[in-house]
């Protein structure tokens, strides 16, 4: 093999194992824990260089054999080594400006390229290259076997999430003609409580208690880092912790989940516990039986902690729950905002969610969050505007941008914050249907389901999309899969299931969530069970929920039409609706 001209060839021993446990040191704080596609990524350009094989990182490399692509990547198109290269270079500054000023060695890489360099700190405080390690002290053995075990679990912790680590920028002209406004105008004064810096829900991750027998504690880290990986996902909502085993809480956290197992009979029992860490408020426990760890597979793990991760940080599940009640900041509470007007569907409750997202981008406009849910919540200003042409609503800071270019720009704005954010992308999916983009729509609402394909709100919302558009089969599994996985989920979930069965003559599964709406009046609910009365030849019932239809939402008053043009309902999902409720009018 030809070396490059900046490959130092094979480092010797002493040098190796000292920038091993560097970058053990850097894959154990909490910026690398929490971004498992970071880790991966140093961890295979280290050990490359480490190796002599420097002058193999190059971008498709990188891409196929570091981070999981495909034979057939092409990094013209797909820029995923660039953006996480330089998020990478960040996240390494920002790691030796704090944990790891005080390293004996320091990793950096370079702008231009992808080969790192390493910089000892020699007594004097001097920098010294790698190639002058000879001098360098040789690392306490027992450090560097405890850093070793430490890197395989990240390094093992970082792989889990590559399968799903996908990033392609926003295509088609839509986009393209918009991304010159990255900005929704603002003039709404923030609010005093909302002053200081934006942040998530805080949960830690801990095994108070790790099992003596060393295979079921072995497990339990297994299952830990999965479920760490899951949760992770949700990173509009929550921002997990895994504090180091016996460590004090940070005073930063809001919820703990604590973790413990034991052996039975050659089974094992494992218990769960979320508190709430202000109060010491048990929150909720759970446990769970395996009768022999011998068929336990990597896949029975990964099934489990998904359910769990899914059941404790989607938008409507246990953690959000508590924190409906007890808000840990205000941007959360702007947050759940959101989601509950979209669940309830009352103007009064839209516009309070949008202004508060409003009043958080504008005190902290790197907050990806809050652009990405105004994005979603600007749209709902076309469903609430009159049916005549030319009357989309302003702003109510007077911007005469139309709702779908305030939206846009969110969105736009979102995903260049966070490209790794499946709300991000779940925004752009919305945007791009209404404005007709139909492909790219539903390409930007794999691209959220790739980030997490965990989470309800967003397989809900793939589902309903392929609904509206007349193409059930693929819906359907995707909205039995979110009801599946949300125990307290919006009625709109169940009205999209409920349609597509009701589309492709599915009598079973239409009865199944027809049953749902039943005691639901948001406009919605209202609809589906209007199309079930009519289906039951039930004259009274379907005038009823006309009538509190229209009476929720003056547009399907004046045009039902347009109602379900407002929502993107492809023109033949509009005339069957509309025929089996006696409104097709020509």
């Amino acid at each position: 093999m030809t070396e490059g001209a900046d490959d130092p060839g094979r480092l010797d021993v002493r040098a190796a194992a000292i920038i091993r446990a560097g970058l053990d040191r850097v894959l154990v704080s909490d910026t690398f824990r929490a971004a498992p596609q970071l880790s991966a990524f140093l961890s295979f350009i280290v050990e490359r260089t480490v190796e002599g094989r420097a002058a193999e990182l190059k971008g498709y490399t990188i891409a196929v054999e570091g981070l999981g692509r495909p034979a057939d990547f092409n990094p013209q198109i797909d820029p995923i080594v660039r953006v996480e290269a330089g998020r990478l270079r960040r996240s390494l500054a920002q790691y030796y400006a704090g944990d790891g000023r005080d390293d004996p060695v320091q990793i950096s890489m370079p702008v231009g390229g992808y080969v790192p360099v390493f910089t000892w700190f020699g007594g004097e405080g001097s920098r010294v290259a790698a190639d002058g390690f000879e001098d360098a002290p040789e690392p306490d053995r027992r450090t560097a076997r405890r850093w070793a075990g430490l890197t395989l679990a990240a390094l093992a912790f970082g792989l889990l999430a590559l399968g799903w680590w996908y990033l392609a920028p926003p295509r088609g002209s839509v986009v393209s003609e918009a991304s010159k406004s990255a900005a929704v105008g603002q003039a709404v004064d923030v609010l005093p409580e909302a002053a200081a810096a934006p942040r998530l829900v805080r949960v830690a991750i801990t095994i108070p208690n790790p099992p003596s027998d060393p295979r079921l504690a072995d497990i339990l880290r297994r299952f830990s880092a999965l479920l760490v990986d899951a949760m992770a996902r949700f990173d509009d909502l929550v921002t997990i912790k895994t504090p180091s085993p016996g460590s004090a809480l940070s005073d930063e956290i809001d919820y703990v989940f604590e973790m413990d197992a034991q052996g039975v009979n050659g089974g094992a029992e494992g218990l769960g516990r979320l508190r709430f860490v202000r109060d010491g408020r048990i929150v909720w426990t759970t446990s769970s039986n395996r009768l022999s760890l011998a068929v336990l597979q990597e896949s029975d793990l990964a099934e489990m902690a998904r359910r769990l991760a899914t059941r404790l940080t989607e938008p409507f599940g246990i953690i959000l729950a508590d924190a409906r009640q007890f808000p840990p900041s205000p941007a959360i509470r702007c947050i759940l905002k959101a989601f509950d007007a979209r669940r309830a569907m009352l103007p009064e409750m839209h516009q309070a969610a949008r202004l508060c997202l409003a009043q958080l981008v504008e005190q902290d406009p790197g907050f990806y969050p809050a652009w990405a849910h105004l994005a979603i919540m600007t749209l709902g200003e076309r469903g609430l505007a009159p049916a005549s042409p030319g009357t989309d609503p302003q702003d109510d800071t007077g911007d005469a941008r139309s709702p779908l270019d305030r939206s846009l720009a969110a969105a736009l704005t979102a995903i260049r914050l966070a490209p790794s954010g499946a709300r991000a992308y779940q925004a752009m999916m919305k945007v791009l249907l209404l404005r007709g983009a139909t492909e790219e729509a539903i390409q930007m609402g794999r691209e959220a389901q790739t980030r997490n394909p965990y989470d309800p709100e967003i397989l809900a919302d793939m589902g309903a999309l392929y609904v509206r558009l007349d193409r059930s089969p693929e819906g359907l599994p995707l909205l039995e899969r979110a009801t599946a996985l949300s125990v307290a989920r919006p009625p709109r979930y169940d009205f999209y299931a409920f349609l597509g069965a009701y589309l492709i003559g599915a009598g079973k599964a239409s009865e199944s969530h027809a049953g749902m709406l039943v005691a639901d009046t948001s406009q919605l609910s209202l609809l589906g069970q209007a199309l079930k009365a009519a289906a039951d030849n039930d004259p009274e019932k379907q005038a009823k929920a006309l009538a509190q239809l229209a009476e929720k939402s003056p547009l399907f008053a004046q045009s039902p039409r347009a109602f379900l043009e407002r929502r993107a309902f492809s023109r033949s999902v509009i005339d069957r609706i509309l025929t089996a409720l006696g409104l097709n009018k020509p």
